[in-house]
């Protein structure tokens, strides 16, 4: 877990202000513990770590799911990319539209993007799988994906390649649109649009 899309000072205030009330708590329950002979002795060894994984275990919470909601916007304010996307295509090196499903994966920290292309007969040609990704709020307020990818055909004639991927979310539409770039000396544009939260994990339907 990372934090480079969390508001810094807003999150060291947070941190701060859970830090106070996660101490008031555990204190509150010295009373049972120091009355128990077996919790007495399990706290000798732990109580110098329990508020620290209190404090873990709430950013881990914001990290996975709160994020998503209004209630965190003031320690981290960033769109809800998590689902399947799917739309179209199009490449310099042929100029044929193809079938383009994209699959994202995010918590606040980080974002992960499977791709999958192929024709209109739902025949599967390619997938492609980021190994860096950064999400960046561009002057206008709207947001910039921006990621590095591998790519794996799916024909034993053609080999891999690498390229680099830019799309803008629309977030009053659910789409993605952008272009890439690969070591093929290709470029090409695409444009996918939220279908569901729900992720198949595979090209075809």
């Amino acid at each position: 877990m990372n934090f480079k899309y969390y508001k810094t000072n807003n999150l060291i205030a947070f941190v701060a202000i859970l830090t106070i009330l996660l101490t008031l708590f555990y204190n509150q329950f010295e009373g049972l513990i120091n009355s128990n002979d077996i919790l007495k002795s399990i706290s000798s060894y732990i109580s110098i770590f329990s508020v620290l994984g209190l404090i873990t275990l709430c950013l881990k919470l914001i990290d996975h799911e709160f994020w998503k909601y209004k209630i965190s916007n003031l320690i981290i304010n960033i769109p809800d990319l998590n689902g399947r996307y799917e739309g179209e295509m199009i490449s310099s090196y042929n100029n044929i539209k193809l079938k383009c499903v994209m699959e994202i994966t995010q918590t606040a920290s980080t974002v992960h993007v499977c791709t999958y292309v192929g024709d209109y007969q739902n025949i599967q040609s390619s997938k492609s799988i980021t190994i860096c990704e950064e999400l960046e709020k561009q002057k206008n307020g709207f947001y910039r994906l921006y990621y590095n990818y591998e790519n794996e055909s799916s024909q034993p004639n053609k080999g891999g390649h690498k390229g680099t991927a830019y799309l803008e979310f629309f977030p009053d539409i659910k789409t993605l649109k952008g272009k890439y770039f690969n070591d093929r000396s290709n470029t090409g544009a695409i444009e996918v649009n939220l279908k569901s939260k729900k992720l198949k994990g595979r090209f075809n339907v």
